[in-house]
């Protein structure tokens, strides 16, 4: 079986900041509930990112976080899907949750139209 390690398909590097998100989770068959607020990245890689929020979440669930971009001036909107999460205890009535999620694409920044050829 291989290591966590070796099923990544790129190297993970430090990220270390607070990034806004919002979150959605299905409400019966034709609703979805959405909720916002702030976590905490840890590191990200090309395919995917490792969050600490402060609320639970659950695999599948769609997260949409904003990253800030060495390359440019504005943050960038990330579509990521939960593929794991694990409860640490913060004090004896709360926990915060490392998720790890998987980018689904990345939404084309406010005002740009897209590339024709």
């Amino acid at each position: 079986m291989p290591t966590q390690q070796e099923r990544r398909e790129s190297e993970r590097v430090p990220s270390m900041q607070a990034c806004p998100y919002e979150l959605t989770e299905p409400v019966g068959a034709l609703a979805v509930m959405l909720s916002a607020g702030h976590a905490y990245s840890i590191n990200r890689s090309v395919g995917g990112m490792l969050l600490l929020l402060p609320g639970t979440v659950v695999n599948r669930h769609v997260v949409e976080v904003q990253v800030p971009s060495q390359e440019r001036e504005t943050q960038i909107t990330k579509l990521g899907e939960v593929c794991w999460t694990r409860p640490i205890p913060v004090s004896a009535r709360a926990n915060m949750y490392l998720v790890g999620i998987r980018f689904l694409f990345e939404l084309p920044a406010l005002g740009s139209s897209p590339q024709t050829d």
